[in-house]
């Protein structure tokens, strides 16, 4: 009986959340790929995630990464630092958001964000709709409104590979 009353406090919150991903008001651009200075980073835990990262700082060697990791309930956090990890219980009722560092993260202007996940998710489509990024980049999903979606790619390794072969072919708008 509990685990229903928590399923169903959980299922309350997150449709609070998904209402209040309305989007902030943001300067869009769409950076080729030598001017990217700042990356935000955001991925739902899994057990590729260093590999991944490993490929992405491999493709932008000079430039800062921000990162931001949702762990769903039961995931371990990740290994590796400077990693701000969003969990379950810190949503609150209303949609409110008990992590600041996730908060500070997200009004925070950067360059470019990459979504790594590859399903849609309540939590990570909040980031998305609420960080300041001036160019937001991620595989074709349901919900995913980015300024670059990569489609027909089967893996994150080929959504790195083919996302920077656009940046590299793009010119800054």
């Amino acid at each position: 009986m509990k685990q229903i009353i928590h399923k169903i406090f959980h299922r309350m919150k997150q449709d609070s959340l998904a209402k209040k991903t309305a989007g902030k008001r943001r300067t869009k651009q769409y950076p080729d790929l030598h001017a990217i200075k700042s990356c935000l980073v955001v991925w739902c835990a899994n057990d590729r995630q260093e590999e991944y990262l490993k490929h992405l700082k491999k493709k932008l060697p000079q430039v800062k990464l921000d990162k931001i990791c949702f762990l769903p309930e039961g995931s371990p956090a990740p290994s590796f630092r400077d990693v701000v990890c969003v969990k379950e219980e810190e949503l609150g009722f209303g949609g409110k958001i008990l992590n600041e560092e996730l908060l500070a993260l997200l009004d925070k202007e950067c360059d470019l964000l990459v979504d790594l996940s590859e399903e849609s998710n309540v939590m990570i489509d909040y980031i998305l709709g609420n960080s300041q990024a001036k160019c937001k980049a991620g595989m074709k999903k349901e919900n995913f409104d980015a300024d670059l979606m990569i489609d027909g790619v089967t893996g994150v390794s080929e959504l790195i590979d083919k996302l920077f072969e656009v940046l590299a072919k793009l010119k800054k708008y």
